[in-house]
């Protein structure tokens, strides 16, 4: 008999496929999986966790976010896309150093489970050496989240490049495929992260679809989520080179029209949409009705740490309620009142869990409260005011819960936060660490670079065009 823990007195939300959901539920782990879900289980030889009237859910599924970027949390809480990557992306991205991967990678990570993510897509596009995909990936490793490992392919503009062709990339990608990440069934797994169209020749980007597949992992791509630029805008040369597929998540997507999203959907792909950089950052609005209306997956991602937070739940509200004042008014231009709300909290929880799991690969693993899947499992209690009084009902979750109500985090039946604290996890070092690695950051950029945002005339997207319309010459 393995170890065995009894979550007992709450609100079962099981987010499997009939969306069940249990008044008082009780849910039986023993090692790290799920064995039981119902009333009066066995509790002998189980450690028994209390939830106090409060909600048991499977952990939260974050399908994009740059973990790379968290020690520099909030410093572009005012910049636009185009800002965001002049500055970010070909300025000061160039400039790191492999433990400011590591280190971000793991205050990230436990930011996630801290805020109940228990799975996370990690897009890693700063890999400007062996040694940062390495410090990356020991990083998820040593902090105990479950994690999709993008592999960014994605070049930075550094002086003195440590991969000196696509293919320099594409071997270093297998490199860690075949050192770190072989297993399926591990915590962390291998996913690839490519590069933008148009920021490299087309016939790269065909070399990254490919490598990907040769590794047979899921692949992720920003598309389809600048207005007014060539880069980007890779879905309709997917669709003609016949290389769309159903091992693809598509970020953004926000320029799409509507024969392109019947391309994603005809092709079985997935869309992450990440509400709050969208919304913030000039990208237009997340394409949840559009997916939907497609019949497309749709999930959720906090994206840059660097602008939001690295709650999930936020990202399920404002993707909710954006979805919603996009239907609502239709109805209000023509002088009239919905009867009805046609997205539902329940479709949001779906977002933030079993969806992204799914298009991870990992729904028969994660995303959903199911005898025989890993117990990923997130307990609320209500003990702030804010969820006083707590009701059984989807919405407590999505519209009144916040990273202090989590309680307790599971992750394949380990004990990862207890009594609202990480488990194992000494917060005075950590801190410490992500200090120190900011500090360095800034001081590094400001000393070669001059300034953490360049001027427009610097590289941007708007004055690579030509170079990017040439790329995409098919």
């Amino acid at each position: 008999m393995g170890s065995k823990i009894l979550i007992k007195n709450a609100y079962v939300i099981t987010m499997n496929q009939s969306r069940d959901t249990l008044s008082k539920g009780e849910v039986l782990v023993e090692d790290d999986k799920i064995v039981q879900i119902g009333h009066n289980l066995p509790s002998d030889g189980a450690e028994v966790i209390d939830a106090e009237g409060g909600i048991i859910m499977p952990g939260f599924v974050d399908n994009h976010r740059h973990m790379w970027q968290t020690a520099l949390r909030s410093m572009l809480a005012d910049w636009t896309l185009h800002e965001y990557m002049r500055g970010m992306r070909f300025n000061i991205s160039p400039v790191l150093r492999a433990e400011d991967i590591g280190v971000s990678n793991y205050i990230g990570a436990l930011e996630c489970i801290n805020a109940g993510v228990t799975t996370v897509f990690d897009y890693s596009h700063s890999n400007n050496s062996p040694e940062h995909a390495d410090a990356g990936v020991e990083a998820l490793l040593r902090s105990g989240v479950r994690a999709v490992y993008g592999y960014g392919f994605v070049p930075a503009p550094v002086d003195h490049p440590a991969f000196q062709t696509i293919h320099d990339r594409v071997k270093d990608a297998n490199r860690i495929h075949s050192e770190y990440l072989s297993s399926n069934d591990a915590l962390v797994t291998m996913g690839a992260a490519l590069t933008e169209t148009g920021l490299i020749p087309w016939s790269e980007s065909k070399i990254e679809i490919q490598a990907a597949r040769d590794m047979e992992v899921v692949m992720s791509i920003h598309n389809n989520n600048y207005f007014g630029v060539t880069v980007s805008q890779g879905v309709k040369p997917m669709q003609a080179e016949g290389l769309l597929g159903p091992d693809q998540i598509h970020v953004h997507c926000n320029t799409s029209k509507p024969h392109e999203f019947q391309w994603l959907a005809d092709a079985g792909c997935t869309i992450v949409s990440t509400p709050d950089t969208e919304i913030n950052m000039g990208m237009g609005h997340p394409v949840l009705n559009e997916a939907k209306e497609y019949g497309i997956r749709s999930t959720l991602g906090c994206d840059i740490i660097s602008l939001n937070g690295g709650d999930i739940i936020s990202e399920c509200r404002l993707g909710l309620v954006d979805s919603r004042v996009r239907i609502n008014d239709t109805y209000n231009a023509r002088e009239e009142m919905p009867l009805v709300l046609e997205t539902s909290s329940m479709d949001a929880l779906a977002w933030g869990t079993i969806n992204g799991a799914e298009a991870l690969a990992l729904g028969h693993k994660t995303g959903s409260l199911e005898v025989g899947k890993q117990a990923d499992i997130v307990v609320i209690k209500p003990n702030n005011p804010t969820l006083w009084p707590l009701n059984e009902e989807p919405g407590s979750v999505v519209f009144h819960t916040s990273p202090g109500d989590i309680d307790t985090v599971l992750i394949a039946g380990k004990i990862m936060k207890r009594d609202g604290k990480l488990v194992g996890v000494d917060y005075n070092a950590a801190r410490r660490e992500a200090e120190a690695s900011r500090d360095w950051i800034i001081d590094a950029v400001m000393e070669t670079k001059g300034e953490l945002l360049p001027p427009e005339e610097s590289l941007s997207l708007v004055n690579i065009e030509a170079t990017a319309v040439a790329n995409m010459s098919l």
